[in-house]
């Protein structure tokens, strides 16, 4: 029998009598709390006795879909705003990728710290902030004289900010929400960022076209701040408990995962957390995927409108191909989301990466087509499906392999791999264009690395996992 809690009178804590403003202030936002699960779980719904009428976590999607959508597209923004930044001020491509490479290894040193202050703290205490740094340094890039303040700004600020709501916490974030499901959630989630890099990108290069960089900066980073803060300050809970519902909307009893107390319990810190997963081999074959996969994804997303204007693309051509990755990896990351959750994620990670492997062949033809709109678009298609299948599966298969309370501090001993694939690959990148002016030889590394992966998926991974359970 379906059991509710005493619903509250909530009109007896408009004031708290003899009390201080920062008293009333915690009174309403629990009374907000109470209101909010009593809508959820009103037992009175024809739902009542098989779930909540609607389950909170996928208002939780919804926000980390957007978040995605700004912070995935505030990093990777950095390869439109590179090009003017390059006429202005005359820099190299290797200098600009080591300001790219330093965001890269900010974000994968300090993901450890990040994931674990979420395990400990929860989402609603660390996310956040990442979205105010965020939109600060942002708005900061008005201010960009010198190169030594696109590090600052890229590789301080928004690399430490992206450890706090980047990729790692927000796919960390859905196994306390989902089982069943979990793949399509995480494919939902991260593909905000393509649906960012569809709607923004063209539009960064439109206003930078018409109002300048600076001011493009400084209105990128005020709408991060007006928009994200609120929604995330507003909106995310650490777990279903807190709305008084079970994972994946289930009742208690059916939810297959016991009430965990959040905050009851001594949570370990980072050396014990890498002490209990470091003797696992899942784990560094995990990181050995990972590694290649921010190889690919930072390299390829950095130098690509570079690479489109020098094949003759015009640079607004270029900004629609760039966001149009982004429509189709939402695409791929919600496909072969729900292909994971049905045909297992090794076998579809290996897919993912033969796909992304031929997108990455088929950007190196794309000088000698002669700026062919076609070929540009089947390139968009090819890649973007598996880029976008590639982070959802490695999201999930981790979740898989490690997901629990821990599971913060794990993605973000994950993400120190990813971040060195970012740190090694956009400079080295850029360099090599540099001194013989074509990046063949980089984005043909990246073509075997993905390969490694079909293979690691395929023969190495499933025994591994078979062996551990």
């Amino acid at each position: 029998m379906y059991h509710s809690r005493p619903r509250r009178n909530t009109s007896q804590v408009r004031h708290w009598p003899g009390g201080t403003p920062a008293g009333e202030a915690r009174i309403i936002r629990l009374s907000y709390t109470f209101m909010l699960e009593d809508f959820l779980n009103d037992p009175r719904s024809p739902g009542a006795r098989t779930g909540p009428r609607f389950y909170y976590g996928w208002l939780i999607v919804g926000v980390s879909f957007l978040a995605m959508g700004f912070h995935n597209s505030a990093r990777f923004s950095f390869a439109i705003f590179q090009v003017p930044l390059i006429e202005e001020f005359g820099w190299g491509r290797g200098a600009l990728g080591s300001g790219y490479a330093l965001m890269l290894g900010v974000y994968a040193l300090s993901g450890p710290i990040a994931g674990s202050l979420f395990d400990k703290k929860g989402p609603r205490a660390i996310m956040p902030w990442g979205s105010v740094v965020i939109g600060l340094a942002l708005a900061g890039g008005y201010y960009i004289t010198s190169l030594w303040h696109v590090y600052i700004i890229y590789g301080i600020f928004i690399g430490s900010a992206m450890s706090l709501s980047g990729f790692a916490l927000h796919g960390a974030m859905m196994p306390r929400w989902f089982q069943r499901k979990r793949g399509l959630a995480t494919g939902i989630t991260l593909s905000g960022g393509g649906v960012g890099f569809l709607l923004l990108f063209p539009l960064i290069e439109r206003l930078i076209a018409h109002a300048g960089w600076r001011l493009t900066y400084l209105l990128f980073g005020l709408t991060i701040l007006i928009v994200m803060v609120p929604l995330k300050l507003l909106i995310l809970r650490d777990g279903p408990d807190d709305v008084g519902q079970a994972i994946d909307g289930a009742p208690p009893r059916e939810s297959g995962r016991p009430t965990e107390a959040a905050g009851h319990e001594a949570k370990p810190g980072m050396r014990e957390v890498f002490a209990l997963v470091r003797r696992d081999r899942r784990f560094w074959l995990l990181a050995f995927i990972v590694f290649f996969l921010g190889l690919n994804n930072n390299t390829i997303m950095s130098q690509l409108q570079l690479f489109l204007v020098d094949a003759k693309y015009a640079t607004s051509t270029a900004a629609l191909l760039l966001g149009g990755v982004g429509l189709i990896r939402m695409a791929g990351s919600w496909g072969l989301g729900w292909l994971s959750d049905r045909f297992g994620r090794p076998r579809t990670q290996a897919l993912s990466s033969l796909i992304s492997a031929f997108g990455v062949a088929l950007l190196l033809l794309l000088p000698a087509a002669g700026a062919s709109i076609p070929m540009g678009i089947l390139f968009v298609l090819v890649y973007g499906f598996g880029m976008g299948g590639m982070s959802v599966c490695h999201s999930a298969m981790s979740a898989d392999a490690f997901g629990g309370r821990n599971f913060g501090a794990i993605m973000g001993f994950l993400e120190i791999c990813f971040g060195a694939g970012g740190v090694l690959g956009p400079p080295v990148a850029g360099f090599a264009f540099d001194l013989v002016g074509s990046y063949t030889l980089p984005f043909l590394a990246i073509i075997a690395g993905l390969l490694s992966i079909c293979f690691v998926c395929l023969f190495i991974f499933p025994k591994e996992a078979a062996r551990t359970e």
